[in-house]
């Protein structure tokens, strides 16, 4: 047996690195990006505050105790490398001297490096053989869509709209704008770059296994030959690349879809809401256009007097009335549309929540110790393989439950508006 305990120790080291550097980077990506809620604005808010919200802690979390998880990896080459004949001085754990152990699943906590170097041998043109991930993380656009751009210029019959919706109590207190406008706020635009993030979140967790592996090669190709080192390589494929990482992708590709549908839907609702709108815009430009001065009296007098054929002081009363009567019926309409939205929201609410299939995957990672003992890792592989498998068949019952929601989402869009 050849080993290299030197590189061994170095080796760990690295996987400190992965972890308070590379792995905080895809978070940052995942829950800056993939959990804004810059495109829920409007109706969508409720839904906003839950991918913000409870949806981004879930991510935290998973990303937290992978975090953990890659360090007690590390300590346990740390220790394999020790009874090789490597020593240090330092006797902390891998998970204490990155300062990880200060993190919370709130916050993204980057690694505070080795001795104040940031990890600087772990990167390009650092000094080590074991090189952190090359990650592939480009800007996300979220173009200032608004669907309220879509909607026709009311110019000067604002006041006749906000006169409807008060005198006929359209939408209890609130004026045209508040009711029918503001509710359309959401950036569908905005909301498909969630989905972008997500998918690129899937790929760079494929960049980092496939990095982890190619350094465990040339670890087991140079440094660290025997029983050992092929226990520890078939560690990281069955449950780093094939166990986390590969939760990671499949989730970052669910998740990426259900974002899309929802953006998808909710332009669908928004484009017919628009449209019923702009309808009444046009009803009030023709009222504003022969009656602003006298539209308020000239109601009065239909409310006495009954709609009967004739002008009153140069108003059609026949057109007027029917104006009138096409505004606010039309706003009922939308009214529909909107809890159209809404169900939305409601359906999508669980969704998420199919993330914490991420934690329960990562938790079926054993701690092993020391690796030295090949017989022993590769019982304690053995012994959690069964639970792997477990929960990646869970994972994959869980996904199909949620994905309930998008063909629901299918549903409403296609009945909204009949």
């Amino acid at each position: 047996m050849e080993i290299d305990e030197a590189a061994v120790a170095d080796f760990g080291l690295y996987l400190g690195a992965e972890a308070g550097q590379t792995l905080p980077t895809i978070e940052t990506l995942a829950r800056d990006e993939g959990m804004s809620d810059h495109g829920f604005t409007g109706l969508l808010e409720p839904l906003g505050d839950i991918v913000k919200g409870d949806a981004s802690v879930l991510v935290g979390s998973a990303f937290s105790l992978m975090q953990r998880k890659l360090c007690d990896l590390g300590d346990s080459v740390l220790s394999a490398a020790k009874e090789y004949g490597y020593t240090e001085d330092s006797n902390v754990t891998m998970f204490e001297r990155t300062s990880l152990n200060l993190d919370n699943d709130a916050d993204i906590t980057f690694g505070d490096g080795y001795g104040g170097d940031g990890f600087a041998n772990y990167n390009e043109g650092g000094s080590s053989n074991f090189l952190c991930a090359s990650l592939d993380i480009g800007e996300i656009d979220r173009p200032n869509t608004r669907y309220s751009d879509d909607i026709d210029d009311t110019g000067p019959v604002l006041d006749v709209l906000d006169w409807i919706w008060r005198e006929f109590e359209v939408d209890g207190d609130k004026g045209f704008t508040d009711s029918l406008i503001s509710p359309l706020a959401g950036n569908y635009k905005s909301i498909e770059a969630n989905g972008e993030a997500w998918t690129s979140v899937g790929t760079n967790f494929g960049l980092m296994a496939a990095n982890l592996l190619i350094n465990a090669d040339a670890l087991a190709a140079d440094h660290w030959k025997g029983d050992a080192a092929e226990a520890f390589k078939q560690f990281l494929d069955l449950f780093w690349k094939k166990g986390a990482v590969w939760a990671g992708e499949q989730l970052g590709t669910f998740v990426a879809q259900g974002f899309n549908k929802i953006a998808e839907v909710s332009k669908q609702i928004a484009g017919l809401a628009i449209d019923a709108i702009n309808v009444i815009i046009r009803a009030a430009v023709r009222i504003a256009a022969k009656a602003i001065p006298v539209v308020g009296w000239a109601w009065t007098a239909i409310q006495s007097l009954g709609k009967w054929g004739g002008k009153l002081i140069g108003v059609d009363i026949d057109d007027l009335y029917d104006d009138i009567m096409e505004i606010v019926n039309t706003a009922q309409a939308v009214f529909e549309l909107f809890q159209a939205m809404e169900s939305l929201v409601e359906s999508m609410k669980n969704y998420f929540n199919t993330l914490e299939e991420l934690i329960n995957t990562v938790k079926t990672i054993p701690e092993i110790g020391s690796l030295t003992d090949a017989v022993e890792t590769a019982e304690s592989i053995e012994a959690s393989t069964a639970a792997l498998e477990e929960q990646k068949t869970a994972l994959g019952d869980s996904a199909a439950a949620a994905d309930d929601a998008l063909t629901e989402l299918d549903s409403i869009g296609a009945n909204a508006g009949n």
